[in-house]
């Protein structure tokens, strides 16, 4: 399908994943973009760009029926990414609200609707070489079970033949403007909280932001996509002390400290319990250390058979490209 000149509403606009998508389609696609917004105060990188920022609401039926009137694609990456949180908010976010943008762009007769699921579909603690035949695993953490019922919902959908669907399922999204994998480990490592577990031993699969919209755009080209998902990862995983290392040494430190996985999790325990106190969002918690322990990988054949998908930006290419974003954007000290 050709996308030039079509409308395209993405959902999750001011995010990270949304802004970069939207950017790319309006920049290089010649998409007519609505990126879709729910505070404007958090839009500031979109209004230089060449497309329509759009203030509507997922959990809002009214104010998305407004924001898709006329558009052919719906790019729904709006979610909730916490690792811990109400249970209520996490279920109207991520579920309710991508019942509602289904429903509003089943009336609406949109020509593709793609869905920014996750691996988090897999659970916690996934099975090594998962794939896109792997079943959900329900693990009771909030995130990975909410982004199940509503990747659910999307393939209910497509099955009533309410709307033509494309699932994209991204490991550790990195690059400029990430904040749980680009900003907040470089201000870990600078404030000096930064510590590997047993010794940063545990995988890491990540993909870089424009590897990922690079796929995003393939799938949604391809006629054949339609009701497919895809894994799409920059093919390889690293331990995390490779991963990390990279910001370390951004950073002008040498080496990282290290503890055992035991003692993180009474680190994190008291951590989850304080903040049962403050209110504040523990900086660590048991489920983040089981998280960095395990030793998983994800296959990625079915997007390079069927989308021809090649990571265009290796790992040392995407961090090279980061760290010119975090100087320029004042994270470390001038010279």
């Amino acid at each position: 399908m050709e996308i030039r000149g079509l409308t395209a509403l993405v959902t999750g606009g001011s995010g990270f994943i949304g802004g970069c998508l939207s950017e790319r389609l309006a920049i290089e696609e010649g998409v007519n973009v609505r990126a879709m917004v729910r505070n404007l105060k958090k839009a500031e990188r979109l209004w230089q760009l060449p497309l329509k920022i759009i203030q509507a609401d997922l959990l809002d039926l009214s104010s998305l029926r407004e924001a898709i009137c006329g558009c052919d694609l719906v790019f729904h990456c709006a979610a909730m990414v916490r690792e811990m949180g109400d249970r209520n908010d996490f279920f109207k976010t991520n579920v309710e609200g991508t019942e509602n943008i289904l429903k509003v762009s089943g009336e609406a007769g949109v020509k593709r609707f793609i869905h920014f699921s996750s691996v988090a579909v897999y659970g916690m603690n996934p099975p090594d070489r998962a794939d896109e035949n792997t079943p959900f695993q329900p693990c009771g953490n909030l995130y990975c079970d909410t982004k199940i019922a509503s990747e659910k919902a999307v393939w209910a959908a497509h099955k009533e033949g309410k709307l033509p669907v494309v699932v994209i399922r991204p490991p550790n999204v990195y690059g400029p403007n990430s904040n749980p994998w680009t900003v907040r480990p470089i201000k870990l490592i600078l404030s000096g909280q930064m510590v590997l577990v047993n010794g940063g031993m545990g995988l890491c699969n990540y993909v870089y932001i424009d590897n990922l919209i690079d796929a995003t755009v393939a799938a949604t080209k391809n006629d054949r996509s339609v009701g497919q998902v895809y894994l799409i990862s920059d093919g390889h995983a690293v331990r995390w002390k490779e991963f990390f290392g990279y910001y370390a040494r951004m950073a002008g430190r040498s080496k990282l400290r290290s503890v055992p996985a035991w003692l993180a999790k009474m680190i994190g325990l008291g951590m989850e319990i304080a903040s049962k106190f403050t209110g504040k969002t523990p900086k660590i918690t048991r489920e983040a250390i089981s998280y960095l322990s395990k030793q998983a990988r994800f296959n990625i054949e079915k997007a390079r058979h069927e989308l021809g998908y090649q990571p265009r930006l290796s790992l040392e290419e995407g961090m090279k490209l980061i760290e010119e974003w975090l100087r320029e954007s004042g994270y470390f000290p001038k010279d």
